[in-house]
């Protein structure tokens, strides 16, 4: 019996090559396609202003009661600090949100300029006011002023005892800030924005009868918050997109094509092995057959190996007739003896699984 020949897939190599580079292609054009968006950028412009009035202990030397912003004091000579916060914040577009504020001091025992490096030995915080909250409504900037008095004596007599206590060089350091916390809602962005402030001002504790600068920091800064969003009117970005999608389902159904194929040469090949191997171990006894006889009066007997086949013709000593389905899928052996069939099945679906 001529030997059956196993069929190799035809330039398998050039295909799965050119697979990979459509996969590719189309998942880079679809990619970029997607790319359809711009980044949106919503600006915060901090513009705060802070104003002092430094009021004296009564003496004889100061005809006014205060000394305004911007000089030089004799700190054994101050009695209260009134402290005027002025907060803004101006948005790239109109927002709606709100703002909320609350003043603090902090006092704290330094090391000297002297010394070597910088550092605190202790520090505390005092809430000043309680926090309040300012709403706003579509609105381009939105603005408040807050004021407060500072005892400027007692802050200096706790840095007093401190050092009475803990005789080291030090230098103190009073701080009264605004805090501000806002929470925005811009159209662009799907969840509010958290946007921070701080200003402050700083003067020196613990000196007597010495000059004493006012240290200012307005906390001016700009906050970007970017999103990205869908571009308008982008055709190119359209045509990419579309051009990318078809390119990447061609590529999701060659892929699918190409294992649905494989899995069928798999089946092609075993197939075709296992009835070559049979064929040609058997070929004295097994006889071609051009058509397939009704074997419906016999009584019938399905083994599922050949060998189980060859058992019964061991018994039997007839010969195998061997037919195969014209589409090549399936090929059947049987033994016919009197009113008993015995058939073997080779079917291609049932491998390569």
């Amino acid at each position: 019996m001529e030997k059956i020949v196993l069929e190799q897939p035809k330039r398998i190599t050039k295909k799965i090559i050119f697979l990979g580079v459509l996969f590719i292609l189309g998942g880079l054009i679809g990619y970029y396609g997607l790319q359809d968006r711009e980044d949106l950028v919503f600006k915060v412009t901090n513009d705060n202003a802070i104003d002092y009035r430094v009021f004296l202990k009564p003496n004889s030397f100061f005809s006014e009661p205060y000394l305004g912003s911007g000089r030089t004091y004799i700190t054994s000579l101050i009695d209260h600090i009134d402290i005027d916060f002025r907060h803004s914040e101006l948005f790239s577009e109109k927002a709606n949100g709100e703002l909320s504020y609350y003043l603090q001091a902090t006092i704290s025992a330094d090391l000297t300029s002297e010394a070597t490096g910088d550092g605190t030995y202790w520090s505390k915080d005092y809430q000043l006011t309680e926090p309040v909250t300012i709403k706003f409504d579509t609105a381009d900037r939105t603005s408040f002023d807050t004021s407060v008095s500072i005892d400027y004596s007692y802050y200096n007599s706790i840095l007093e005892s401190f050092r009475e206590h803990y005789p080291v060089a030090s230098e103190g350091t009073l701080k009264i800030s605004l805090f501000v916390d806002g929470s925005i809602d811009a159209e662009a962005f799907e969840d509010p924005l958290g946007s921070k402030s701080e200003s402050s001002l700083s003067l020196p504790l613990l000196e007597r009868a010495v000059e004493a600068k006012v240290n200012i920091d307005a906390g001016g800064k700009t906050q970007d918050f970017v999103t990205s969003v869908e571009a308008p009117n982008s055709i190119l970005f359209l045509i990419m997109k579309v051009v990318g999608l078809l390119l990447m389902i061609t590529a999701v159904t060659l892929i699918i094509l190409t294992i649905v194929r494989r899995r069928s040469f798999i089946r092609n090949n075993q197939y075709i092995f296992l009835l070559d191997k049979i064929l040609s171990a058997n070929d004295s006894i097994i006889t071609n057959i051009e058509n397939m006889p009704n074997l419906a009066k016999f009584q019938k007997f399905e083994v599922k190996t050949f060998e189980e086949l060859l058992d019964a013709y061991n018994e039997v000593r007839l010969p195998i007739n061997y037919y195969q389905n014209k589409s090549g899928t399936e090929s059947t052996f049987f033994i016919a003896n009197e009113n008993i069939v015995w058939i073997y099945r080779l079917k291609k679906r049932n491998l390569g699984s």
